[in-house]
């Protein structure tokens, strides 16, 4: 089984245990609030997490840290906008004679989902950048542009503040190197991240 399908899988346990919670959620919320306009806004946070990948044949993985914003427009249960993101990352392989570390990642990315209530879930998709270091005797640097998509489930505690959890999988296709030899060596970098996050609606 590839690791992109480990990934896939990985994250199945928090999307069954979304599924199962999304049928109680009008209960738990009181049913009534969720026809109200609750995500309609702006909105800003910060966000935590680790990410698991490949970088050609090398196995990659580490922590990210980043702030998020982005913009909600609610009709009834519907919930769709846009979001921006920049992330810091340690994503990255050292156990070898060769390294490679994602520095940093961004994104811009669409959003649509459902609310219940205070909970809200959402499928994503968009355009991401990263810059890239690989390192073989040469250290070469690059920026490559892809494409991320993936979901999460928000939940709003209190007024103003959001809690969510989230998963994403980065395609940032290849990108050339130079190796110990001197010659070009292409990586094609994928990536699965796991991240939570804080979020103020404004």
């Amino acid at each position: 089984m590839s690791r992109r399908k480990l990934g896939y899988l990985a994250a199945l346990p928090a999307l069954l245990v979304l599924n199962s919670g999304l049928a109680r959620a009008d209960d738990m919320f009181g049913g009534s609030a969720s026809g109200q306009s609750v995500w309609q806004g702006g909105y800003i946070g910060a966000h935590g997490g680790a990410g698991l990948g490949t970088a050609g044949s090398l196995t990659t993985g580490g922590t990210l840290v980043g702030m998020h914003g982005g913009v909600n427009f609610q009709a009834n249960q519907l919930v769709g906008g846009g979001e921006v993101d920049v992330t810091a990352s340690q994503i990255k392989n050292t156990a070898t004679s060769e390294s490679f570390t994602q520095k940093w990642m961004t994104s811009g990315r669409i959003r649509g989902g459902l609310t219940f209530g205070n909970l809200l879930t959402y499928g994503t998709a968009g355009l991401a950048a990263s810059s890239m270091n690989y390192t073989n005797t040469y250290s070469t640097d690059a920026t490559k542009f892809g494409w991320v998509y993936g979901g999460g489930v928000e939940a709003m505690v209190m007024p103003h503040v959001v809690l969510r959890g989230e998963f994403l999988h980065y395609d940032l296709g290849s990108s050339s190197y130079v190796n110990s030899n001197a010659q070009s060596v292409s990586l094609d970098t994928q990536s699965n991240v796991f991240r939570f996050g804080i979020g103020y609606k404004f």
